[in-house]
């Protein structure tokens, strides 16, 4: 949104109106209080575009979130806080802002007029509400500051855009038979043993500097046309693979997330790191590693900071090309949040 300077040609014509009344009635009457209204109208119209010319850019305009997170469906405060530098001049202004998620790609758009005071400003105070989880911002698109006499407008640019995270929502009962909330998952003594296909002892990311080449993996560099090289875990991390599919309504991916992030939790909480792969922006397939609930939440939030409309047969298809023989827990909803898919 671009600054600018610019004759309101709205409040012009109110001006000249009142203007041209008041000289008409000065004409008509020959009045002097009539003339000194004639005058003072004038000058104070003057005075205000050359103070509004100088002081514009004292105001400024900046939204507020909660930091870091807010509830699902519940509401939370969001403020938009308008700066006057100016010790005795005031403004109006108007203001129209944007309220999206998107990871639904859902969005609202309001607009209000306000007074900005000298010195104290302004605030404006709504609460919101989101039903799903994703990436919440508000943008302000719209910031339009007026002069007493609403002769002259100014286009101002806001300080920042306003951004918090709606989390899913996880079950926190204490499950301690994994089989009972994933479909056909192996023993616990079976998850355990070494070299299984379920938990391979290594993952797999692009090439660094550094890197020997005996870790190259070639196949895999092959297909993606860039080098991959396999990472050790260190001893006793086995990994399991999960697979986020989401698809194409948005209540079923509420859903998918909410699953995601128990089964995650609960395999972590038992000791178990979890490889987690799902379709980034662009639809590749993308991954993150987790053994903490910590950078559990720092994936989430990056898997809920995009479009997160996915075709759900395209990831379990890049993941059996780009992973061949290794098994994964596919999230689902249901009766069973999860089910255990051997390649």
């Amino acid at each position: 949104m671009k600054g600018g300077l610019r004759l309101s040609f709205r409040g012009t014509l109110r001006f000249c109106t009142v203007l041209l009344v008041t000289a008409w009635l000065w004409w008509y009457f020959r009045s002097y209080f009539l003339l000194v209204a004639l005058v003072l109208i004038v000058f104070s119209a003057l005075a205000s575009v050359f103070l509004f010319w100088k002081k514009k850019d004292g105001v400024c305009a900046r939204a507020e979130l909660p930091a870091d997170r807010a509830a699902r469906g519940k509401p939370f405060p969001f403020l938009i806080m308008i700066d006057n530098q100016s010790r005795f001049i005031s403004f109006g202004a108007v203001l129209e802002y944007r309220f999206g998620n998107v990871f639904t790609q859902g969005y609202e758009t309001k607009q209000g007029r306000i007074f900005i005071a000298p010195r104290k400003g302004a605030c404006m105070t709504w609460r919101l509400e989101s039903g799903y989880a994703g990436r919440i911002y508000v943008m302000l698109t719209k910031f339009i500051v007026f002069d007493a006499f609403h002769i002259m407008e100014y286009t101002a640019c806001p300080k920042k855009d306003a951004w918090t995270m709606i989390y899913p929502v996880r079950d926190t009962s204490e499950e301690d038979n994994l089989s009972n909330i994933i479909e056909g998952f192996p023993a616990e003594e079976e998850t355990k043993k070494r070299g299984t296909e379920y938990n391979p002892d290594y993952e797999v990311r692009e090439y660094a500097a550094g890197d020997e080449l005996k870790n190259i993996h070639w196949k895999l560099t092959a297909k993606r046309d860039r080098l991959m090289v396999r990472e050790r875990l260190a001893a006793g991390r086995e990994k399991i693979n999960v697979l986020l599919p989401l698809g194409q309504e948005k209540e079923e991916n509420d859903r998918l997330m909410d699953s995601f992030s128990s089964v995650c939790a609960l395999l972590i909480t038992k000791g178990y790191p979890v490889q987690i792969f799902w379709q980034g922006q662009g639809k590749d397939l993308r991954s993150g590693y987790a053994a903490e609930q910590g950078e559990l939440d720092g994936i989430t939030a990056e898997i809920l900071s995009a479009d997160g409309f996915k075709q759900p047969e395209e990831a379990a298809q890049q993941m059996a090309i780009l992973h061949p023989g290794d098994a994964y827990i596919l999230i689902q909803t249901g009766t069973y949040e999860g089910a255990y898919v051997r390649n």
